[in-house]
């Protein structure tokens, strides 16, 4: 029986130093990151196998996690299938075909990120946030000329708020049991990062949208999308119903697929009702995307390109690219945790690391690290505690500042980085790439800087000063 061993730091660094290396040179040409990650896996399989593991060493664990992607995968190709069904029902035009008279272009950057994260809090879910409203939200902004990439990374950013504010949020909730304190204890604690990064990112959003929804935007056009939208579909107020049923059985934590599922069949029942679309047609939509020649059968000369745009999107087809992309990753990842070479370069690099400030920089670089290389921020906030509880401890820290900050670094890391399963989905809902929306996507990347900012003068942690008393009381 061959021996199996750990790889050598360059070994375990080679797996991600190619995987950047790949994704970056794709990204560059434009092209699917999907060969890069596969060119990466047969890499990290030959470190494997020189490391003693054999194909069904790997390969068990690898069927394993995919089968919980399995999930994963059809909750992104539903997305699509969703949104196709709400603008045959008509229920995305309809909202659009109000709002777009009421909402100022200027303002429409801060109220994607504020509506999205207000959402994002009472639901607890940010991919329900993100595929409903935030849907709306970047179609809204198409229609009045506003960048899409400000409103892709407001929108990224206000619909993961929820995740480090809500108490009804998987994350918030973990991340308790991870520290050993109560939900509510834990959401104070991460409040320290939060609140001053949604404050700034406000402002940012506020003077971006300013710059830039006053002079992209033509009013004019508005009337004439409001028009194109009434001639196509019935803006009866009820066909907002649908999107009313999928808020409703989100909050009430039914299975997201059920929840999908459910409103897609509803939504092409409503646009037989209303619309006067056939069946076939909507079954045709939900799965190839509704189109205005093909759906519904109306000669598309004479339309804006804006409100085309605006109607020619959706289907499980239109997410197959991003679905494929999470399999793959997930196959990566499981390489790299089951031969130990996370732990081999954590172990290397973090080994000496002391002083508050070094230690949270290192939890924010660690869980980055993780969420990069597994895409799971549950991972990302576990193992950083494993490593460096102890040296938190020898610094007069607990283990809340240590959960508080690899936790609020690790879910937020999953919008920023392009091969996360989130990124993908976010990607691929706004037609935005992660990169191109990442300099806007203030929430993503900004709780892990305040993190850092706040070791360094001392604020919120147990050896600093705090703003208010926060109890550690075990959950039970």
């Amino acid at each position: 029986m061959i021996e199996k061993k750990r790889p050598h730091f360059l070994e375990a660094i080679s797996m991600l130093v190619v995987l950047l290396a790949l994704v970056v040179y794709s990204v560059k040409l434009d092209i699917s990151i999907i060969p890069a990650m596969m060119i990466a896996i047969v890499w990290s399989m030959a470190i494997a196998y020189r490391c003693g593991y054999r194909w069904n060493d790997i390969m068990g664990p690898v069927y394993e996690r995919e089968k919980g992607v399995v999930e994963v995968f059809l909750i992104i190709l539903l997305i699509g299938a969703f949104v196709a069904s709400m603008i045959f029902s008509g229920t995305i035009p309809t909202i659009i075909y109000y709002l777009i008279k009421i909402i100022n272009p200027t303002l429409m950057v801060v109220l994607s990120f504020l509506i999205t994260a207000i959402v994002s809090v009472i639901i607890g879910t940010s991919w329900g946030t993100a595929g409903t409203v935030g849907v709306i939200m970047l179609a809204i902004a198409q229609s009045m000329g506003v960048p899409l990439p400000l409103v892709a990374g407001a929108v990224a950013s206000g619909s993961h708020v929820g995740q480090l504010c809500s108490p009804m949020a998987d994350t918030s909730n973990v991340a308790a049991g991870f520290a050993d304190v109560d939900t509510m204890t834990m959401i104070k604690r991460m409040a320290y990062y939060t609140v001053p990064t949604i404050i700034l990112a406000i402002v940012a959003y506020t003077v971006l949208g300013f710059a830039n929804g006053s002079s992209a935007a033509d009013l004019s056009q508005v009337d004439v999308i409001r028009q194109e939208i009434s001639s196509v579909f019935n803006t009866n107020v009820l066909v907002i119903l649908p999107m009313v049923f999928v808020f409703a059985l989100t909050f009430t934590k039914k299975p997201i697929l059920m929840t999908l599922g459910l409103a897609s069949l509803i939504g092409i029942v409503f646009g037989m009702i209303f619309n006067g679309f056939s069946f076939g047609a909507g079954l045709d939509a939900i799965y190839n995307g509704f189109t205005l020649a093909g759906t519904a059968g109306i000669a598309e000369d004479g339309y804006s390109s804006i409100f085309l745009n605006l109607c020619n999107r959706g289907g499980a087809m239109s997410m197959i690219n991003a679905a494929l992309i999470v399999i793959v990753a997930s196959m990566y990842g499981t390489v790299l945790m089951e031969i130990k070479a996370l732990d081999v370069i954590a172990d290397t690099i973090f080994a000496k690391v002391k002083s508050r400030v070094l230690l949270n920089a290192s939890a924010v670089v660690l869980a980055g690290l993780i969420v990069g290389l597994t895409s799971s921020s549950f991972l990302a906030g576990m193992m950083p505690k494993d490593l460096f509880l102890k040296k938190f401890e020898d610094e007069g820290m607990d283990s809340m500042d240590l959960v508080s900050t690899a936790v609020s670094a690790s879910t937020q890391y999953l919008t920023c980085i392009p091969w996360c399963d989130t990124a993908i989905f976010l990607a691929a809902i706004s037609g935005v790439s992660t990169i191109a929306a990442l300099p806007y996507n203030f929430f993503g990347w900004g709780c892990s800087v305040m993190a850092i900012i706040l070791s360094v003068v001392g604020i919120g942690f147990k050896n600093g000063k705090r703003f208010f008393k926060l109890e550690s009381t075990k959950a039970e």
